[in-house]
C-alpha cells in the first residue's frame, strides 16, 4: 500500500486529477439510489409520467458520465504502472552489472525468486489495484448520505465496515501458513520434475525408480491435502465476505421497514439506504480481499530492493596502452568467505608473453579458483596481480576482457544462434571465423547443419556434446583475440582429434607471444609449459620453472 501512494506522489499533478476524478466517479454513484428514492416518492405517489421520463432520462445521462469518469481515471492511473517497468529495468540492469564475484560465490542464488518477485509486484501493483485503495475513503460519501437517511441506518452500515477485517484477521494466519506450505511442495514438485527429467540415466539403469515414486507419492499426497484445505479456507472466506454484504442488506430492510412503519422514513427511503449501504460496504470488501496480495507484493518488492542492494561492477578503470601482456602474481591469497583455510596463500610468480605457465593440481585443490583470480571472476583477500606495471583493480573491466581470451571450464551459452554466442554484437570476416573454426575442430559440425554457423542452440546449447561446447567456447575465446589467453582445462572431455588442434592451437598463440596461462592435468600441456605452479602443495603453492 505504501509503495503505491509512494508512486502517486512523484506525480502529484496526476495524484490530484485522480482523486477529482474518484470524488465524481464515487459521487455520481449516488444517482442510483437518489434515482429509486425519487422514483418511489414522486411518480409511484402521483403517477405523473412526465416526471419518470425525466428521471429515467437524468439517470441514464449520469450513468454514461460515470462510465467515462471510471474509464478516464482508470486510464489516468496506469500511468502509475509505468514504475513497474522502470522496476524490471532496474532489476535487469542489476543482473547484467553484479559482480561475477558474487555470481561465482553464491552457489544458492535463485534467479528464478528475483523474477517470482518481479511478476508478483507487476501484477498487484496495477492501476485496478491503486483506484481500490483511493476508493476506501469515499466510502463516506456513501455513509453520509446514510446517515442523512436516518442515523440509525448510518450508524449499522458503519459497524458493517469492520466486519471485513475481523474476518480476515480470523482467517490470515490459517490461510498464509498453507500458502507457504503450499509454495513449498510446489518447489518440492518441480524438483523432482528436474529429477527425472535430467538425471533419468542414474535413476533408470541404478534402480533409483521406486526411490523417485514414493518421493513423489509422498508430496502428492501432503499437495492434495494442502490445496484442499487452502481452497476450503478461501471458500469460507470469499463466503463470509459475501454473507456480510448480504446480512448488511437484511437489518438495514428489517431495521429500515420498523422506521417507515413508524413514519421515520419513505418506502422510497428504505430501499434507496439498502443500495447506500452495499455501495458503502462493497469497496471496503475489495480492499481487504487485496490486503493478502498487498502483503506478497510488499515483501517481493522489498526482496527485489535487497536484490538491487548488491555490489555491481565498477565502470570506472584506466586502459593500457601498447599492453605486452606480462603477468605478476604477488603474495596472493584467495579464501572463501565459508572456509576457515585459504585456497591457496602467499602466491609469487609471474608470466612474460610468448611463455606459457601451467597450475596443476588435483580436482578441488583451485586451479579454477587461481583461474578465476587472474581473470578477475572472483576478488582475492590479499596480495595484487599485476598486468604488465597496472595492479588489475585499477584497470578497467571492459578493457581486461578486451584483452582476455578466456575458457572456462564449464562452458555457458546463451539462447540464440551459433553465431549470436560467438560473436555477440561484434564483426568479424567470414575468413577470420573459417580460421577460427578450423583451428578448434569445429568446422565439420557447423558444416553438418543447413543453417551452418547460423544454427539455433536450443536449449542453450545443453544438449550438445560436451566435447562439442568446449570447442564453440573455444572457438568464442579466440574471436576476442586477446593478448592474455586463459584456458581452464581446455582438453578435457575432447576426443584425441580435438587434443591435437588444441596443442596445434597452443603452439601458433606462443608463436605469436601470446601471454598463455592454462589450469591442466594434460601431460603435453605440461611440457610445453615453462612454469609450474603446483596447487597440491599447502597452504603455499609450489612454483617451479619446467626443465623440458
Amino acid at each position: 500500500m505504501i509503495e503505491i501512494f509512494n508512486r502517486l506522489k512523484k506525480n502529484p499533478g496526476l495524484f490530484t486529477k485522480i482523486i477529482i476524478a474518484s470524488f465524481f466517479v464515487n459521487l455520481l454513484a449516488l444517482a442510483t439510489p437518489i434515482y429509486v428514492i425519487q422514483v418511489l416518492q414522486r411518480y409511484v405517489a402521483y403517477g405523473v409520467s412526465s416526471t419518470l421520463v425525466t428521471l429515467v432520462v437524468g439517470i441514464i445521462f449520469v450513468t454514461v458520465f460515470e462510465f467515462f469518469f471510471r474509464n478516464i481515471r482508470h486510464r489516468m492511473t496506469r500511468e502509475t504502472e509505468s514504475e513497474n517497468m522502470i522496476l524490471a529495468d532496474r532489476v535487469m540492469k542489476k543482473v547484467v552489472s553484479i559482480k561475477s564475484h558474487f555470481y561465482s560465490l553464491q552457489k544458492n542464488f535463485r534467479p528464478d525468486i528475483v523474477t517470482k518477485n518481479l511478476h508478483i509486484v507487476q501484477n498487484t501493483l496495477t492501476a485496478t489495484t491503486t483506484l481500490i485503495l483511493i476508493d476506501v475513503p469515499f466510502v463516506l460519501i456513501f455513509l453520509i448520505a446514510l446517515f442523512l437517511i436516518h442515523y440509525q441506518l448510518g450508524i449499522i452500515a458503519t459497524l458493517f465496515i469492520f466486519v471485513p477485517f475481523v474476518i480476515l484477521n480470523f482467517y490470515r494466519n490459517s490461510i498464509n501458513k498453507l500458502n507457504q506450505d503450499a509454495m513449498q511442495l510446489g518447489l518440492g514438485t518441480a524438483r523432482l520434475h528436474d529429477n527425472s527429467s535430467s538425471r533419468f540415466e542414474t535413476i533408470k539403469y541404478f534402480n533409483l525408480i521406486n526411490a523417485v515414486k514414493s518421493a513423489w507419492a509422498s508430496i502428492v499426497e501432503r499437495n492434495i491435502g494442502v490445496n484442499e484445505d487452502l481452497e476450503a479456507k478461501k471458500s469460507v472466506f470469499t463466503s463470509f465476505m459475501g454473507s456480510s454484504s448480504a446480512l448488511l442488506t437484511i437489518i438495514i430492510i428489517a431495521w429500515g421497514a420498523v422506521l417507515a412503519v413508524d413514519g421515520q422514513i419513505s418506502v422510497g427511503a428504505l430501499i434507496g439506504a439498502n443500495i447506500l449501504g452495499s455501495r458503502a460496504l462493497s469497496p471496503i470488501i475489495r480492499f481487504v480481499q487485496n490486503i493478502e496480495p498487498l502483503n506478497r507484493s510488499k515483501t517481493a518488492l522489498n526482496e527485489l530492493n535487497q536484490f538491487l542492494k548488491l555490489p555491481q561492477e565498477s565502470p570506472s578503470g584506466s586502459d593500457i596502452k601498447d599492453f605486452q601482456g606480462k603477468i605478476n602474481l604477488s603474495d596472493l591469497q584467495f579464501r572463501y568467505p565459508d572456509s576457515k583455510n585459504p585456497v591457496f596463500e602467499g602466491l609469487n610468480c609471474g608470466v612474460e608473453p610468448g611463455e606459457l605457465m601451467l597450475i596443476k593440481g588435483s580436482n578441488g585443490s583451485g586451479k579454477s579458483t587461481l583461474i578465476k583470480s587472474i581473470a578477475r571472476i572472483l576478488e582475492f583477500n590479499r596480495g595484487q596481480i599485476f598486468y604488465d606495471s597496472i595492479e588489475i583493480n585499477q584497470l578497467s573491466l571492459d578493457w581486461i576482457r578486451a584483452n582476455l581470451t578466456f575458457l572456462p571450464q564449464e562452458p555457458k551459452f546463451i539462447d540464440g544462434s551459433l553465431l549470436d554466442n560467438l560473436i555477440g554484437p561484434a564483426e568479424i570476416k567470414k575468413d577470420k571465423m573459417t580460421e577460427i573454426l578450423k583451428s578448434v575442430d569445429l568446422i565439420d559440425f557447423v558444416n553438418s547443419d543447413p543453417n551452418g554457423i547460423k544454427m539455433p542452440l536450443p536449449n542453450r546449447g545443453e544438449d550438445l556434446p560436451f566435447g562439442i561446447r568446449k570447442r564453440i567456447a573455444l572457438a568464442r575465446a579466440l574471436v576476442i583475440n586477446g593478448q592474455i589467453v586463459i584456458f581452464d582445462e581446455p582438453t578435457e572431455s575432447i576426443d584425441e582429434k580435438g587434443r591435437n588442434s588444441i596443442y596445434s592451437l597452443i603452439n601458433n598463440l606462443l608463436k605469436n607471444k601470446k601471454t598463455l596461462i592454462i589450469a591442466s592435468q594434460d601431460e603435453v600441456i605440461l611440457n610445453k609449459a615453462n612454469y609450474l605452479i603446483d596447487l597440491d602443495i599447502k597452504p603455499v603453492p609450489k612454483v617451479s620453472k619446467n626443465i623440458k
